[in-house]
């Protein structure tokens, strides 16, 4: 648990000394997961299920009776059921995902870390962005004084699909637009830093290993937009 502050005020101390600490990943873990699920209850209670999915219906080629389908079936409390456990289930998912694929790049390294260590540092690493970005989140949306004006994928207006008509622009480029934001690229500089502290290769290499990630992200982010 202490090392959910040590990632704030000595984050590469706490990289560097995480194979020798055991099971660090599973504070951050749940804590992450827990942060996205208030997130989520926070957006589904503030915007409501409605609006949510009307905006997320709007750019999909779904005909006017699905659409009207969709739109009951969001009503219903079972729709929400299912956002939570998706939360709850995506989350641990994607940082398992993540670790993965790095762990993948340290094997390459001189100091090959353990899965356990790499999931820990992934985890640690994302804590601070979450924090951040769940309380920013919460507070535009209690803050706005009218909710339907809310962009649902763009709250934060911290990527260029924010400055963007999206009506006008294909869902390819729109998906890579939404893919340039701001508070993600100092979380790719972040993992890359801890990447380096953990398997000793350097920044430049945690860097490479990070952006190889992030850029198939992007690519696989793109391609399936087309279908939506």
């Amino acid at each position: 648990m202490n090392a959910l502050i040590e990632v704030f005020v000595q984050p590469g101390k706490l990289f560097s000394t995480l194979p020798e600490r055991r099971a660090p990943w599973v504070a951050p873990l749940l804590a992450n997961t827990i942060l996205l699920l208030i997130s989520t209850a926070v957006t589904v209670n503030v915007l409501g299920m409605d609006l949510i999915m009307r905006q997320r219906l709007a750019s999909s080629n779904m005909s006017p009776e699905q659409m009207q389908l969709a739109m009951e079936r969001a009503a219903s409390p079972v729709t929400t059921y299912i956002t939570y456990a998706a939360v709850a289930i995506g989350t641990p998912l994607s940082m398992l995902t993540i670790a993965g694929i790095l762990f993948a790049f340290g094997m390459m390294t001189a100091r090959a870390p353990k899965f356990g260590s790499m999931l820990a540092m992934v985890t640690l690493a994302f804590f601070p962005y979450f924090v951040v970005t769940v309380l920013m989140t919460a507070l535009v949306m209690l803050a706005a004084p009218d909710k339907s004006a809310l962009d649902i994928n763009n709250i934060l207006a911290t990527n260029v699909a924010a400055f963007v008509n999206r009506s006008e622009t294909s869902k390819g480029i729109y998906a890579l637009y939404n893919s340039l934001d701001l508070l993600s690229f100092f979380e790719i500089g972040f993992l890359s830093w801890g990447f380096s502290r953990l398997t000793k290769a350097g920044f430049s290499a945690g860097l490479g290993a990070v952006s190889v990630m992030w850029i198939l992200y992007v690519m696989v982010k793109m391609a399936l937009s087309l279908f939506q």
